[in-house]
């Protein structure tokens, strides 16, 4: 289930909801000051991935990519 940002205009509090894709625009009230003025935010997504490999190196892809600034050029 997503977590949705929210921020009611009358206090403008902040605040996260898990909720169902299909409820994130459905009226919700301020944890706050009771207000119906919410809006869902924006969100950024940040992903992280790391790639294991066998080559030696710590990089941006574990060194297994064979780019120049991993000191191999293929």
């Amino acid at each position: 289930m997503p977590l949705y940002e929210y921020q009611c205009s009358d206090c403008a509090r902040e605040f996260d909801l898990l909720r169902p894709f299909h409820r994130a625009d459905e009226l919700i009230d301020c944890p706050a000051c009771g207000s119906r003025q919410v809006q869902r935010k924006i969100s950024v997504i940040a992903l992280r991935t790391d790639v294991a490999s066998t080559r030696s190196g710590d990089a941006c892809c574990g060194g297994g990519c064979g780019c120049a600034a991993h000191g191999s050029q293929g």
